[in-house]
């Protein structure tokens, strides 16, 4: 399974593919990389995530620890429904809705 990202000078990071356990690996060293070169807001797009397990909360949380401290906050669009549910389960329902845009 395979997974990339892109991302532009506009704080948006585009999620394309599978996310899995493989996948992410690469994906959190990316994401960091990307975040490292934004001055402001950042944005995680799971648009063209086309399968997600837990794997997809985890790498919200590492785009959110990548900001800490630094000005812009964090934003999430067309989360997955299924990765809803799982941030349902792990109590994380509530935060994560606060990022969607």
């Amino acid at each position: 399974m395979s997974a990339s990202i892109a991302s532009d000078s506009s704080g948006l990071i585009r999620i394309e593919g599978e996310l899995d356990f493989t996948s992410a690996v690469s994906l959190r060293t990316d994401i960091v990389d990307a975040i490292k070169t934004q001055s402001g807001d950042v944005t995680l797009d799971f648009g063209k995530v086309t399968l997600t397990n837990s794997v997809g909360l985890s790498l919200i949380l590492v785009a959110a620890r990548a900001l800490e401290g630094r000005a812009g906050s964090l934003r999430l669009q067309n989360v997955p429904a299924g990765l809803q549910s799982i941030a349902r389960v792990c109590e994380l329902e509530d935060w994560l809705a606060t990022l969607t845009v």
